[in-house]
């Protein structure tokens, strides 16, 4: 299934870059122009400088290449001379346990959905891609990591490249939300290819990036036109990708909350009306916000005065057409609410929600239920998409760790 490969990876030169923190930024769309600002004062050679460069128009893609090929003829980033995989271990608190996600990043070859080798889980935007696209065009490279997960019930692979780590880790930093991340590099071709071969029977389950997955197949597609080729062996029919286990003890999926602007024209006891045609309505005690099952949905409004608990009528059904989030969309959104005119703002805080709702005039949120990987494989093996921005897995993959060249 999965056609899993160890690459020649590009990192920062240790002999020049002392300190990780420094240059190591967050995936590109999780950085504001705050972020954006710091990151870029933090450090002449800071990864934000070519994932999310500035400039004027398409001439920030012209930057980005600069940037990056002068920090290649400069050594500041080198390559590696042996074919490798990278364990990445994330270290972090997440509801007062502290947990460690494990996986490594290697090539994963190109597929297209439809050969369900490679499961996307959330719906894409042509603007984002179009960006992605020409930034890869540009510098030729992949610049970021894939965040994919596979099913493996005993972590045998976890076990096994945690049996082949070699020694000290060649990142060792804490970032700016307190995980911990960790770095190696595997060259021996045995563990490599016990590895691979376990890997060999895997679906891989696109987590974040799915914008990035889909660039690299439209850059494939670019590539074998100026080409003119059609093989398999081309760099471009590669992409890298952070691999981590479902069943892992560190993978947290966080739900991404709705905050609604403004509820079309409806009062709240209207809304309150129709949404009762496809739910069971209960108001409850906002100490009861954080009880929440699958197929439920709490409503906040009025200030957050008022809090319902929403449970699919077809609550009995535990298809994943009545996960929170699917009726959600289909329901609501769908239905009564226009998502695209409704101002909708997305959150992976509650507090933030409420905050919203309470002071900033909002009419409405909608606090979702948390996920499993399992809900998620059961979507997209029906041919479905989540809504985008459902989940929030989490800590974030850092960018910055290994950049795969495209030549």
């Amino acid at each position: 299934m999965a056609d899993v490969r160890p690459f020649k990876g590009i990192r920062y030169n240790p002999e020049l870059i002392k300190d990780y923190s420094e240059v190591l930024a967050p995936p590109y769309d999780v950085i504001n122009s705050s972020d954006q600002d710091k990151l870029y004062k933090r450090h002449d050679n800071n990864i934000v400088r070519v994932i999310l460069p500035r400039g004027k128009g398409d001439d920030k893609y012209m930057n980005a290449a600069q940037e990056f090929q002068d920090w290649l003829n400069r050594g500041i980033l080198t390559r590696d001379n042996e074919p490798s995989i990278y364990p990445y271990y994330q270290e972090f608190e997440e509801s007062g346990r502290r947990l460690t996600r494990k996986g490594f990043i290697a090539l994963v070859k190109l597929e297209d959905f439809a050969s369900k080798k490679i499961l996307p889980h959330e719906r894409t935007f042509p603007k984002h891609k179009e960006d992605r696209l020409k930034l890869t065009k540009a510098c030729n490279a992949n610049l970021s990591q894939i965040f994919s997960i596979y099913s493996d019930t005993d972590c045998t692979i976890e076990e096994l490249i945690d049996s082949n780590i070699p020694g000290d880790p060649i990142i060792d930093t804490v970032d700016d939300l307190g995980v911990t991340n960790r770095f190696w590099r595997i060259t021996d071709g045995s563990s490599i290819s016990k590895i691979t071969k376990l890997m060999a029977d895997k679906t891989l389950l696109i987590a974040d990036g799915h914008h990035r997955y889909e660039t690299a197949l439209n850059y494939k597609e670019y590539m074998k036109i100026k080409s003119n080729t059609r093989s398999g062996e081309n760099p471009f029919d590669y992409v890298n990708m952070f691999l981590s286990c479902a069943e892992g003890q560190g993978l947290v999926i966080n739900p991404t909350h709705r905050a609604v602007k403004e509820i079309s024209g409806h009062s709240e006891s209207e809304l309150l009306s129709r949404i009762s045609n496809d739910f069971e309505v209960h108001k409850i005690a906002e100490n009861d916000i954080n009880n929440i099952k699958y197929n439920e949905i709490i409503m906040v409004s009025n200030k957050c005065n008022s809090f319902y608990k929403l449970a699919s009528k077809n609550g009995k059904d535990d298809s994943y057409n009545n996960i929170g989030v699917m009726s959600l969309h289909r329901l609501i959104f769908n239905k009564i609410i226009d998502e695209e005119k409704s101002g909708i703002l997305y959150t992976k805080y509650l507090n933030e929600l409420m905050n919203l709702v309470k002071t900033q005039g909002y009419d409405c949120g909608f606090v979702l239920p948390p996920l499993k990987a399992k809900d998620i494989f059961d979507v997209v093996l029906s041919n479905e998409r989540m809504p985008h921005k459902t989940t929030y897995f989490y800590p974030k993959i850092l960018s910055g760790l290994v950049i795969n060249p495209l030549w």
